[in-house]
């Protein structure tokens, strides 16, 4: 059997102020008229209605993640008490599915990415499954490239390419970070480089062995742990919150992936963008003549290259140029497009400000 596994756990501070800590842009209708969780799930549908899903979030997004996917069967919705980052959530995961299926496969999948058509991604995730089934390897996809993106980690590749499913598959040789543009340009004209989705397959029992050998503090600690139950358990919340403490802040990618000694890679025909930043929008709107964009209540006269985002009244703006432009609740954002991958900085400005504010 297989698993999907939607991680959810961020706060989605790329798209402040629109997304939030109490409603990231997981809950929130970036690409469709549902919210980007909805469409992950609706895309799982196409592997077969009574799939057992896992959603793992933060404790602080429990109870409006439940409201948004109330009446939903199985899926079963686990709340982390602290962020421990992706190698901890996958643990989880992987603890949860071992115990009603200590062969099953885990599909790992995030709730920021536009996906489809939904058929292609399960002919995608189902040739991932047929390949991590063997308990050989681990499984990624890689997305082909379509432009020197510096923005989105790349996965190399060796060999030549086989079939699953109807879908190319190669041995990975190694990833790589967010590379120069230079660097970009020459993965793009090589053929032998794919982005990195983020999204992965393996069977429990090989990823336990890989966090045994490769991330023993985390093996540890959840085999001291023990059986938490499940998550609808009495005291599970309780045992989780006294794990987690032990638990090192480590990525999935830089802790078991990075060092794993064989890995495949699946490349999907689905249409796919990362839906990470205020960015991804301009490559989802039509822009006009003058490479304006309004999204919501908005005017714009004389200007070039400008966003503008409200759902919360009207953004005018007169004769400037490279902007982004965001209303929400009250809040009003202003930046310019080149300097937008900073928006972080500006987020932990403005939280600093609201707590010194209750000093005075």
């Amino acid at each position: 059997m297989f698993y999907p596994v939607i991680l959810a756990g961020g706060r989605g501070e790329r798209f402040w102020p629109y997304s939030n800590s109490k409603h990231p842009k997981q809950l929130l209708p970036l690409v469709t008229n549902k919210s980007m969780m909805e469409d992950t799930l609706g895309n799982i549908q196409f592997l077969g209605r009574n799939t057992k899903t896992f959603v793992i979030i933060s404790q602080n997004l429990e109870q409006p993640t439940k409201a948004r996917l109330k009446g939903r069967k199985n899926v079963q919705i686990v709340a982390e008490p602290m962020g421990r980052n992706t190698a901890a959530a996958i643990a989880l995961a992987a603890r949860l599915i071992a115990r009603e299926d200590p062969q099953g496969v885990m599909l790992v999948l995030t709730a920021d990415h536009a996906i489809s058509p939904g058929a292609e991604f399960a002919r995608a995730m189902r040739a991932a499954v047929s390949i991590a089934a063997e308990g050989d390897s681990l499984v990624t996809f890689g997305i082909s490239p379509t432009r020197p993106d510096v923005g989105f980690g790349y996965v190399e590749t060796q060999g030549t390419a086989s079939t699953v499913n109807g879908l190319k598959t190669f041995k990975v040789s190694r990833f790589h970070e967010k590379p120069s543009e230079d660097a970009a340009r020459a993965y793009l004209e090589s053929g032998r480089f794919f982005w990195n989705s983020g999204m992965f397959a393996w069977r429990v029992d090989y990823l336990w062995e890989r966090f045994r050998v490769q991330l023993p503090e985390i093996w540890k600690a959840f085999e001291k742990a023990g059986d938490l139950g499940a998550p609808t358990s009495r005291g599970f919340g309780a045992k989780l919150n006294t794990l987690y403490k032990r638990l090192p802040e480590v990525s999935i990618d830089y802790g078991i992936l990075e060092k794993a000694p064989e890995i495949k890679l699946v490349v999907p025909r689905f249409s796919w963008d990362d839906i990470g930043s205020w960015a991804a929008l301009d490559r989802r709107h039509k822009a006009d003549v003058s490479g304006n964009r309004v999204l919501g209540d908005g005017a714009l006269l004389e200007c070039q290259d400008v966003t503008a985002f409200s759902d919360s009244g009207m953004v005018a703006a007169l004769g400037v140029s490279n902007l982004l432009i965001v209303q929400h609740e009250g809040v009003t954002l202003v930046v310019p497009k080149d300097q937008s991958s900073r928006l972080k900085e500006l987020v932990k400005l403005v939280q600093k400000q609201k707590a010194l504010a209750r000093f005075l």
